[in-house]
């Protein structure tokens, strides 16, 4: 059988071993290529060597790299929390975003031809994609990720664009259920186009063989880009707050532009032996750290769905997180963990305090989470087999055989 062609517009993607931009994006198109054929269009990043090369380990993915400004400029999208965190590090970057969203649409427009399907990620790609099936004659698939949805609450200009994603896919994919609802509220004429697939976890982070330490000490593990959104100033002051903070560790994976001012709140507060910041670090060494700890702690203000939390879950961690849309549904206080109101460090404190004190209750909600990942989450291979039944529902034999322009 002859496999689907797909066209895939992201604005994050890694291209290097190591990199942490899009990591996700890449994990559900690898499990998708044993089916389809998958062209990636994709912002280049300022390592770029060869603008167009096939994934190493995805012999079914070829990746276009848009080359949108001069080398050393290309740091707008594929470094660590996408374009909206380069546009607040650096904020002149802004004129170069004209370029790049061209850029991308053109690289669409031209690999349009050639496919049977366009799936973009984020309303931004899906506005863009739109108009390019449109004027190519593709049904475009459009998987929101939480933040584009988040954003069009609170600006008229990203609302636009949110509108324009949805009334120009045929279908519209959330990352999760409580997303895909308040979607089907807001567009209440797509209600049956829209859906939800759930991002899945790496069979990896559920091999993990973990135990919950002998010591009375409470391994702690918080995973983010180090700024305002992530909370981890809630975090320090709430390990500062705790009864049992000399019993707590806290390792927090990420880089970012708030390190500094992080770590001269942890020396304030007398706290800077209980946190050890990491910094980036590639994802295939992401099992370890997990394998590594009693309790995954998640402080941030506002997400989307999390691929962090599922994959903690998955590997046998229980979460401590504050309560969000994003992780509702997969982490359940008393069950898999605690969940706190945002900014709230007094109760954060009292979570990790509870943690620390009551090693059996700890190691009960870690077995929970495993069991709620493996069968309510799942795998990138069962994410990829919900995207395949979606996709062929869009794709009618007629659409499959009909001969592209460049045919």
């Amino acid at each position: 059988m002859k496999k689907m062609r797909l066209l895939a517009l992201t604005t994050s993607y890694p291209l290097h071993p190591g990199s942490s931009a899009g990591v996700f994006v890449q994990s559900l198109y690898r499990c998708l290529s044993v089916e389809c054929a998958i062209d990636v269009v994709c912002p280049a990043d300022s390592k770029l060597v060869q603008a167009t090369f096939v994934d190493g380990v995805a012999t079914g993915i070829r990746i276009h790299a848009v080359r949108y400004a001069p080398k050393a400029w290309r740091r707008l999208a594929q470094e660590s929390g996408g374009v909206a965190v380069g546009l607040r590090r650096v904020p002149w970057y802004v004129l170069l975003l004209p370029g790049l969203l061209l850029g991308l649409f053109w690289r669409c427009l031209r690999h349009a031809g050639e496919v049977d399907l366009i799936h973009a990620n984020w309303s931004i790609c899906g506005a863009m994609a739109g108009i390019v099936g449109r004027l190519r004659r593709k049904p475009v698939v459009t998987t929101l990720r939480g933040s584009d949805v988040a954003h069009a609450t609170r600006s008229w200009l990203d609302r636009m664009i949110l509108g324009l994603a949805v009334r120009n896919s045929r279908i519209v994919i959330c990352v999760s259920e409580a997303m895909a609802a308040r979607l089907r509220a807001q567009f209440p004429h797509r209600t049956v186009d829209i859906h939800a697939c759930l991002n899945g976890a790496d069979e990896a982070f559920f091999q993990i063989d973990r135990a919950v330490s002998d010591d009375t000490g409470l391994r702690m593990l918080a995973v983010g880009n180090l700024i305002h959104l992530k909370g981890f100033d809630v975090l320090i002051e709430a390990v500062a707050r705790a009864c049992h903070r000399e019993r707590m560790h806290v390792s927090i994976v990420g880089a970012g532009p708030e390190r500094g001012p992080l770590l001269a709140q942890a020396a304030s507060h007398g706290v800077s032996s209980c946190f050890t910041f990491v910094g980036a670090v590639p994802a295939a060494d992401m099992p370890k750290y997990f394998s590594e700890a009693d309790v995954f702690v998640l402080s941030s203000r506002s997400e989307g769905r999390l691929n962090v939390v599922v994959e903690a879950l998955a590997g046998g961690l229980p979460v401590i997180s504050t309560d969000l849309e994003g992780v509702q549904g997969m982490v359940e206080d008393g069950d898999t963990g605690w969940l706190v109101a945002v900014d709230d460090a007094n109760a954060l404190a009292d979570a990790l305090d509870q943690a620390v004190t009551d090693r059996a209750e700890l190691h009960r909600r870690g077995e929970r989470a495993r069991v709620v990942a493996r069968t309510r989450i799942g795998t990138w291979a069962d994410t990829a087999r919900c995207y395949q039944s979606l996709f062929q529902t869009v794709l009618t034999p007629d659409e499959r055989q009909r001969p592209s322009c460049a045919e």
